[in-house]
């Protein structure tokens, strides 16, 4: 028969080595769990920001480039010489923001189609307007009174861009709740 004095340290010496065996597995598996949660929703914040950021770019870039046009095709109809060379690079840089943009949107986890099909109609009007447009100005003043009046097709990327316009302000309210929650 054994002392009880030997059994009882033994015993609660058993009892605290399980106990800090248990914590030393669990503490550091519950710290994983909530750092893998905060670093799930850091990064699902981040791509809201990032998308609610290109919106905004999106609508921008495609109406600087729709004010090139503009301004072209104004200065066309009064009979101005246009530098072919700043027009280019005009239309240039604002089909490169406005590629950029649709470019990065397209990477995004899940781009609201709708939003997609507007833009790209969008950009496919202003591509088609800068190359007509470049046409007329290439043909030089002498064609100044032949310059046909686009402004359907001004009318018509108007259009889209205010239906794109009201889908832009739909997404971005729908991402700012997913960021209040």
């Amino acid at each position: 028969m054994t002392d009880a004095s030997t059994v009882v340290p033994l015993v609660s010496g058993l009892g605290g080595a399980a106990i800090g065996a248990a914590a030393a597995i669990y503490v550091p598996m519950r710290q994983r769990r909530h750092q893998s949660r905060d670093d799930e929703q850091s990064l699902r914040e981040r791509l809201i920001r990032e998308e609610i950021s290109s919106l905004t770019r999106l609508r921008t870039t495609g109406r600087a480039w729709l004010d090139v046009l503009l301004r072209s095709h104004q200065s066309l109809r009064a009979g101005l010489d246009i530098d072919l060379n700043r027009f280019d690079d005009e239309i240039t840089k604002a089909s490169l923001r406005t590629a950029s943009v649709a470019y990065q949107r397209a990477s995004l986890p899940q781009p609201d189609q709708e939003v997609e099909s507007l833009s790209a109609d969008i950009f496919d009007g202003l591509q088609n307007l800068s190359w007509t447009l470049r046409e007329r100005i290439v043909e030089g003043p002498r064609a100044a009174e032949g310059i046909p009046d686009f402004s359907a097709q001004f009318d018509r990327i108007k259009e889209l861009r205010a239906a794109l316009n009201v889908k832009l302000l739909e997404r971005i309210e729908q991402l700012s709740r997913q960021l209040l929650r």
